[in-house]
């Protein structure tokens, strides 16, 4: 059963309680260690302000140039500018939470979401995990709208359904991660290709820095070829 809102429940609008210098609402920062002081007007910040230099960062380490305390440009570990990969590998892959399933949750297991053609496509009654890349891209490689391809880098080969679209910029692709349904064509063998759109084989086990557990999936090259079974 889906909880429903109280009854008295008011709409409110984020960090209005900071703009308004009055006590946190707990909806927009619940973990405020603030929160029961006398600074609970504050953000849960050491300054209790918006920071543009970050003074936990500052203290802890100032000079990491991966995760600095004043926010700045950082070109990608594995993009554009990855000269020897960009010869093979030409795409820049996107890969954010899936749209319609919340990681691999409901994913190959609510049939109904493989009916939702930018969740799944199904071809020959199998549903492929979708790959959108832009039109000229797909020209190049001889790619149509709805065709099989493989994505491919020196990490794994994922077959996915193409949908070509203005909506990518000529050198990206797009597709989510957490297909929850991986499915090599050799089963057992190293390396072999998926066809259950397990698209996170392809993208590094880094973290965003030494200093920081985030994953940096968002930085992954990989080219597309059209998959002749």
């Amino acid at each position: 059963m889906v909880p429903s809102m109280p009854a008295d429940a008011k709409p409110k609008v984020s960090f209005r309680w900071f703009y308004e210098g009055r006590p946190n609402d707990l909806d927009s920062e619940p973990k405020n260690l603030q929160i029961g002081t006398d600074r609970a007007h504050l953000l849960g910040t050491p300054s209790g302000k918006i920071e543009f230099v970050s003074q936990t960062l500052q203290k802890f380490d100032p000079n990491d140039k991966e995760r600095p305390p004043m926010p700045r440009y950082i070109p990608s570990w594995e993009g554009y500018n990855s000269n020897k990969l960009t010869k093979d590998y030409p795409l820049q892959l996107i890969s954010p939470h899936p749209r319609f399933s919340y990681h691999t949750h409901n994913d190959n297991k609510s049939q109904w979401l493989n009916d939702i053609p930018q969740h799944r496509v199904v071809k020959n009654g199998y549903a492929y995990w979708p790959i959108r890349i832009n039109p000229g891209d797909a020209a190049k490689r001889g790619i149509h709208n709805g065709d099989l391809v493989k994505v491919f880098n020196a990490r794994g080969a994922v077959l996915c359904a193409a949908h070509v679209t203005e909506r990518m910029r000529p050198g990206s692709v797009h597709s989510y991660e957490a297909g929850a349904k991986y499915d090599p064509l050799e089963p057992g063998k190293a390396g072999s290709i998926d066809k259950g759109g397990c698209i996170n084989l392809l993208t590094s086990a880094r973290m965003v820095s030494k200093n920081a557990p985030g994953e940096a999936n968002n930085s992954c090259l990989v080219e597309i070829s059209k998959w002749e079974a």
